[in-house]
């Protein structure tokens, strides 16, 4: 809106028009008075005056006399109201931080005090016609419908800005710290305080993929996780939403992640927990690695050495792993699946037969004969330290890169 606001609908006789000079005159003399008596109310009327040294009482006095001036002159000359004031006082209590409903409630209290001002005024002069009264009546609510929805305007344009301003601020910082790209603690340490994460661990890392551009995959996980105690920051980029969590105590990680479970609508990679904010930029890589992996839902990448090994080169890895694998790649999917899932499960159990047979339940020749289908597919034996390291790595490479397609 541009500073001028509501005409009349049509301008009053000049014998009221003069009359409304007088009014003008008069409520012109005791607009020094007047703006004192409105600052009092003011700033012991409205807590937020009252409790904040943030408007400082010069200032509110400042303002009430340039709006009574601007509402004074459009009563004396019968003309528009200027609200150029109304919308740098909204603006610039935006910018500090004043809470608009405070704001609104002092022009209340300024405007109640005007129209007594006024009504004072007419008590006291018995010549002034009732068609003036009436006339200087409207314009003075009028003044204030028109002020009032300056002010709030401006104020939420203003605010809407900052917000924005904040907002690109805060991804901004965001992305910084999720990548990784701060080179010094101190920088590191003021980032975190910024964006009000805690500087000391544990965290994890999140990559979760996007179905649609500028769409969530996880809508709403921060405030979510706030309502669990658990502080996060997250930045959508084209391909992933990305996110780092910080786990308070021992149980945090399972009501993370089955929280994110709930909410995600794709594939969803965790890093393992780690308690350097500097490691977030390898940490975020082992998520996205995860993300990228075998498998659907949600995957938390596991930190040990074989699964570091496994994805520290991927093109590495992968080779190794499908030189390794390539024979048992060719196998019918039927065939495959009990081979590999019989190799972890002989792993996870350290080399037992009777605990491999008994996580799969089967009988332990079969456990026996599915290693030894390996060892020929494979060419290594899982009896040689050095052999048995190849199928490890392998088998894991497997686990976490999609390598067979």
């Amino acid at each position: 809106m541009t500073p001028a606001a509501n005409t009349p609908a049509q301008p009053e006789p000049p014998e009221i028009a003069a009359e409304l000079v007088r009014i003008g005159a008069v409520l012109s003399e005791r607009v020094d008075d007047l703006a004192e008596r409105v600052t009092d109310a003011i700033h012991s009327d409205i807590g937020y005056y009252a409790t904040s040294d943030v408007v400082p009482r010069e200032r509110t006095t400042a303002v009430v006399r340039a709006n009574f001036t601007e509402m004074v002159g459009a009563i004396t000359a019968d003309a528009d109201f200027q609200t150029a004031t109304a919308r740098h006082t909204g603006a610039t209590r935006a910018a500090l931080g004043v809470p608009l409903p405070a704001l609104m409630h002092a022009y209340r209290i300024a405007f109640q005090m005007v129209w007594r001002e006024f009504r004072a005024i007419a008590e006291s002069d018995s010549s002034l016609s009732r068609r003036a009264v009436l006339a200087a009546t409207e314009r003075i609510w009028s003044g204030y419908d028109i002020f009032a929805s300056e002010v709030a305007e401006a104020h939420r344009e203003a605010t809407n800005e900052q917000i924005l301003d904040d907002a690109a601020e805060r991804a901004a910082l965001t992305e910084h710290l999720l990548e990784g790209r701060i080179t010094t603690k101190t920088n590191l340490w003021e980032t975190a305080a910024l964006l009000r994460m805690p500087t000391t661990g544990p965290y994890i890392a999140v990559a979760a993929a996007t179905d649609v551009v500028g769409k969530q995959p996880l809508h709403g996980v921060e405030n979510k996780l706030r309502v669990l105690d658990l502080r996060s920051v997250w930045r959508l980029l084209p391909d992933q939403q990305i996110g780092l969590i910080h786990l308070p105590n021992p149980t945090s990680v399972d009501a993370a992640l089955n929280l994110i479970g709930r909410l995600a609508t794709g594939r969803v990679g965790v890093s393992a927990s780690f308690t350097e904010l500097s490691h977030i930029g390898r940490a975020l890589k082992y998520a996205r690695v995860s993300l990228a992996g075998p498998g659907v839902g949600v995957t938390q990448f596991d930190d040990s050495v074989l699964g570091i090994a496994a994805v520290a080169t991927p093109e590495v890895s992968t080779g190794l792993a499908q030189s390794v694998l390539h024979r048992l790649y060719d196998l019918p999917a039927d065939d495959r699946g009990p081979l590999i899932e019989t190799f972890h499960a002989w792993v996870r159990a350290d080399g037992s037969i009777t605990a491999t047979a008994d996580e799969l339940f089967v009988h332990r020749n079969t456990v026996r004969h599915r290693l030894r289908r390996i060892e020929e597919l494979t060419g290594r034996s899982t009896t040689s330290p050095r052999e048995s390291a190849e199928l490890c790595l392998a088998f894991e490479v497997d686990a976490r890169l999609d390598i067979r397609s």
